[in-house]
């Protein structure tokens, strides 16, 4: 008759939950990678500019601040738009020239094209993903074979 063992159950179980968590991690990631490079191929490019870096209140207390960009669609109209990218340092200056990045069906949804603000989001969280469930698929591995060698 096989001995339940409490701790090696417990064990794999946490092992396995932080092999899900890893992979809902990688999986959202990887739709998100894959949208932003939909978004990106179909995209329109227009000169913009940045006039202003919009300070907020950060989760933890400090500042983090986004930048404010204008720019002309190829219908002549003149768009305002805070970037959903922000951080605690500047990463543009009022007045920067920069290239945007928007959808021509619905204007609105744009980006500053450069790598913080189009792929920064998606690359980090796939790679979160992967790296905690690569990190847990290990330790699930030598949990394993630690209570099969105590077994002996």
């Amino acid at each position: 008759m096989a001995r339940f063992n409490t701790k090696e159950s417990l064990g794999r179980l946490v092992g396995i939950a932080f092999i899900v968590i890893g992979s809902l991690f990688a999986i959202a990631g990887l739709i998100w990678l894959v949208r932003t490079a939909a978004f990106v191929s179909q995209a329109a490019k227009a000169p913009g500019q940045v006039i202003a870096m919009e300070r907020s209140e950060g989760s933890e207390g400090g500042s983090v601040y986004y930048p404010v960009f204008t720019f002309t669609d190829s219908g002549g109209i003149v768009h305002t738009q805070r970037s959903s990218f922000g951080s605690s340092d500047y990463s543009f200056e009022a007045g920067e020239r920069v290239t945007v990045l928007y959808d021509t069906t619905t204007p609105k949804h744009s980006k500053i094209e450069s790598f913080k603000t189009v792929w920064l989001g998606p690359v980090f969280v796939t790679g979160f993903g992967l790296l905690f469930g690569g990190f847990a698929c290990f330790w699930l591995f030598m949990w394993t074979r630690v209570a099969r060698l105590q077994k002996q």
